[in-house]
């Protein structure tokens, strides 16, 4: 990762008005981008499945997310551009449901023992019983795994 985005990674940690969820999300995006032989991919989840959970937990939360991914665009153009696809795709999507329906398709491709209902419905509990988004979010890892 080049000096300038880690160096914005770090500025981005520090503002109070981007939460840990969205500081984890750019995080994700920022250092995944840096390997460019694939080198990343035994140690964490396919890249995929990890876009298509964080997507649908971005939903939980849209236009939270939405404006905390507008500051990042302003305050820290190399970190956005980390994530640019990733808020494209929740300002294009105004009908949640073809973006659920897309990510939960990927996350049954690769655990296919669970049904789209069942991701769904897991996604609202662990964000309904969680303080935060990133809470929520490794509740739902531990049920999927």
């Amino acid at each position: 990762m080049n000096e300038k985005k880690l160096d914005e990674l770090q500025k981005l940690y520090d503002n109070p008005r981007i939460g840990a969820f969205v500081q984890e999300i750019c995080e994700y995006y920022a250092t995944s981008d840096s390997y460019e032989d694939n080198s990343y991919q035994d140690e964490i989840e396919p890249r995929d499945l990890t876009e298509a959970v964080y997507t649908l937990f971005c939903l939980q939360c849209r236009e939270q997310i939405l404006d905390e991914l507008s500051i990042v665009g302003r305050k820290y153009p190399g970190v956005y551009e980390s994530v640019r696809t990733l808020h494209n795709k929740l300002l294009i999507n105004m009908d949640y449901r073809l973006l659920e329906k897309e990510c939960t398709g990927i996350i049954t491709t690769h655990k296919p023992d669970v049904t789209s209902r069942d991701i769904l419905d897991h996604v609202e509990s662990c964000t309904r019983s969680s303080d935060t988004l990133s809470d929520a979010l490794d509740k739902f890892y531990n049920w999927l795994h």
